[in-house]
């Protein structure tokens, strides 16, 4: 990872490299390739020594004393065929097995023809044998080792035999026996050797796939985390982050960013808790609460930093309030509308009293209509204070208001073109779709209301992604006289109403539907007049409760 990347993930760039890096591709290749690399480097280090000692002035004996000619072509063939087994490993042409049989027989070969032109096996060149017939043992699977071990073997019994039969020497049998012997020997403990070896190997390999997996597994679960993470160290620049941090801070991250810079109020917040007081709680507008655990001790311990999702958290408060709420107003409702539903009837038969005259019928009318309003009120507050099922799901708002608003003026015997709709195609977001419709009507009732009598279209709705493209938005605007200064702030306190025959639930309803999904409403005053709610929509990325 360099410092012109950002995170790709919360274990850096290179994480599962640094343990890839270990395997080395497929671990098959730690038990073939790689072991017959430095095994191609012995045979081109013991030819080119054996070469280099027979050309000194005088040469060093015994090494080529009953034919100098003979064990110097020998010796230089056999540094050639280990430079052409280094270009065969490249290559990686025959197969693993084959090549390595190769050249044990052409090392068998060369060390037999050299140990002869050297006086025999009492020049003690034989025994480099053994570390061939040895290392062929370790590199393949198998019994072929035991069959390198009878090719070394033969190779001396026959070298031999010809100095007995044909040139005539000293026989040198017992030597032979005991080489062949020792090479057996030798077949058999790299046969166990390797056998173990590749078990081991294999066993580790498969532990390390393991903690591969783990380390995928847990990148994947910091990432997919609503909570933000940092790790800081004691310079508090910035080791390794999540996309939430991220997403918080509302910036990209880079390797060896400096937390100041970056996000100084965690920043501060980090000063706080490293003194032991209590940092600053989070204001009404804060996108996050960060959240402190240190890595070790002492000061210079590097710091785990949480940055919780405020709007999350609003969320689980607003969930909260509305089940105790939902459980007050079940006890109001059923204390008030019984006396209400008594009072209602006496009414409707006082009303239907022959002996009333006009004032006392206006007096029952009045009496009737109130307590329908005060019932309208019941209903509203219960419908409140029921529990609202958050079950989120990913919607195109284009369509989607293109749908509410049509079926809103049809059910209200509104003309379609009193409500104009200018929705960007593309912009998702993640909500409950019926909360979400029961905002939008209530804020077309209020505009519609508001704007009676205005130009057409009366009432704009405007879908679009915000500045920082990662919020969608919903506006809705009116034509109307607008919301006077002085009652902005109360625009979404429960009960408060400028019409006579409103309940004051309306916009209350509506920021507590929008809160539930994560989301806000607001008011602001369009650039040409009348009223103006916005509303902020959830990021589609987040997870909510449901």
């Amino acid at each position: 990872m360099t410092d012109d990347t950002p995170f790709q993930n919360f274990f850096g760039a290179d994480a599962t490299g640094s343990l890839a890096g270990l395997a080395v591709g497929d671990p098959r290749d730690r038990l073939t390739w790689r072991p017959l690399f430095w095994f191609n480097l012995l045979r081109l280090g013991s030819a080119g020594l054996l070469l280099s000692l027979s050309l000194m002035q005088p040469p060093l004996k015994p090494l080529g004393v009953s034919a100098p000619q003979l064990y110097r072509l020998t010796a230089a063939i056999y540094l050639l065929s280990a430079l052409l087994g280094l270009v065969a490993l490249a290559l990686r042409w025959p197969r693993f097995n084959l090549q390595v049989t190769l050249l044990v027989a052409a090392d068998v070969a060369a060390i037999t023809v050299l140990t002869h032109a050297s006086g025999g096996l009492v020049s003690g060149l034989g025994i480099l044998l053994v570390t061939v017939v040895a290392g062929g043992g370790l590199l393949v699977s198998g019994r072929l080792a035991f069959l390198y071990a009878a090719l070394a073997s033969l190779a001396v019994l026959g070298e031999s035999l010809y100095r007995v039969n044909v040139a005539a020497l000293a026989p040198t049998y017992t030597q032979a026996g005991l080489l062949g012997t020792t090479c057996f020997a030798a077949a058999g403990m790299a046969f166990e050797m390797a056998r173990r070896v590749r078990r081991s190997t294999l066993l580790a390999s498969d532990r390390q796939q393991e903690a591969l997996a783990l380390v995928r597994l847990n990148d994947e679960i910091i990432q997919r985390m609503q909570t933000g993470v940092l790790i800081i160290d004691a310079a508090r620049r910035i080791r390794l982050a999540n996309g939430s941090a991220a997403r918080l801070l509302g910036r990209r991250l880079w390797p060896a960013s400096r937390l100041p810079e970056v996000a100084p109020h965690v920043d501060q917040a980090l000063t706080s808790w490293r003194a032991g007081r209590e940092p600053r709680p989070a204001g009404p507008n804060d996108a996050y609460v960060p959240r402190f655990a240190p890595l070790g001790s002492g000061q210079s311990a590097d710091v785990l930093i949480f940055l919780d999702d405020t709007a999350i958290l609003n969320q689980q408060a607003q969930l909260l309030k509305l089940a105790a709420l939902g459980r007050l107003v079940a006890s109001i409702a059923h204390q008030v509308r019984n006396p209400l539903g008594a009072i209602s009837h006496a009414a409707q038969l006082l009303g239907e009293e022959a002996r009333l005259d006009a004032d006392q019928q206006q007096l029952v009318s009045i009496l009737l209509r109130q307590s329908e309003r005060v019932n309208r009120i019941i209903e509203e507050v219960l419908a409140l204070g029921r529990p609202q099922r958050v079950e989120t799901e990913l919607l195109e708002l284009a369509p989607w208001l293109e749908q509410v608003i049509d079926a809103f003026c049809a059910g209200h015997a509104v003309a379609r073109e009193a409500v104009a709709l200018h929705a960007d195609a593309g912009v998702v977001t993640r909500c409950t779709p019926g909360q979400l419709q029961q905002v939008i009507e209530n804020l077309l009732d209020n505009a519609l209301r508001h704007a009676a009598g205005a130009a057409w279209p009366r009432v704009t709705v405007r879908a679009r992604q915000s500045a920082s493209r990662d919020r969608p938005l919903i506006e809705v605007e009116d034509r109307g006289p607008g919301v006077p200064l002085a009652k902005r702030e109360q625009l979404f306190e429960p009960f408060y109403t400028d019409r006579a025959d409103g309940t004051g639930l309306g916009l209350f309803m509506a920021r507590e539907l929008c809160a539930a999904n994560q989301a806000h409403i607001e008011y602001y005053e369009p650039t040409t007049g009348g009223a103006g709610f916005r509303i902020v929509l959830a990021d589609r990325r987040r997870r909510q409760l449901t």
